[in-house]
């Protein structure tokens, strides 16, 4: 086999399997998440109906989630749960908002492509007081949830060692047959006379 036929071979090899452990890497799924939240306008927001507090629990999700909320209003009044992605105390078009709920509502939103920490609230003033001084809390919203690596440093470690042993391999392979090719055999000693 000639050097330029096992250079060849061995970039090929390579490239294989460069391509191969960029295959392996695959984006984090969206998850289908539940959160329980009950409220009330004196005491705020709990994941239990014992826990509630201003501000309410923190809560954190992940781009394109699906995240079903389970909200409870303890106190008998109407209340609405949106993030105030602007600041302003108000549900916008481009926040995600609830229906009304004056006891239980489930309801599902998918998480958008908004990241940072905001908060939660309700935004009803019917009744004495009203929810936006007590029911709040923050949500934390990142652009994908943290990968537990087998390594330390990260997914990419993981990634660069396999990438490195592989091409290693495929060296160390297209090295062995290339000696091995270059070798003569030796002839057999003649027959004794």
């Amino acid at each position: 086999m000639s050097k330029p036929h096992t250079a060849f071979i061995v970039a090929l090899g390579i490239a294989a399997a460069l391509l191969a452990t960029s295959a392996i890497s695959t984006p984090a799924a969206a998850a289908d998440r539940s959160i329980t939240l009950f409220g009330s306008r004196a005491g705020g927001w709990g994941l239990t109906n014992t826990s509630l507090s201003t501000p309410g629990p923190p809560l954190t999700v992940y781009v394109g989630d699906n995240v079903t909320l389970n909200l409870t209003s303890l106190d008998g009044f109407s209340h609405r749960w949106f993030i105030d992605y602007n600041g302003n105390n108000v549900s916008s078009g481009s926040e995600p908002t609830s229906p009304n709920f004056g006891t239980a509502l489930h309801w599902n939103f998918t998480v958008s492509n908004v990241t940072g920490t905001f908060h939660y609230r309700s935004d009803r003033t019917a009744g004495p007081g009203d929810d936006l001084t007590t029911m709040w809390g923050n949500i934390t919203i990142s652009a994908s949830p943290p990968s537990n690596p087998l390594l330390p440093g990260g997914e990419n470690t993981v990634l660069i060692v396999a990438g490195v042993l592989i091409i290693v391999a495929v060296i160390a392979f297209a090295a062995f047959f290339w000696r091995r090719m270059g070798k003569r055999e030796t002839p057999p000693p003649p027959p004794p006379s």
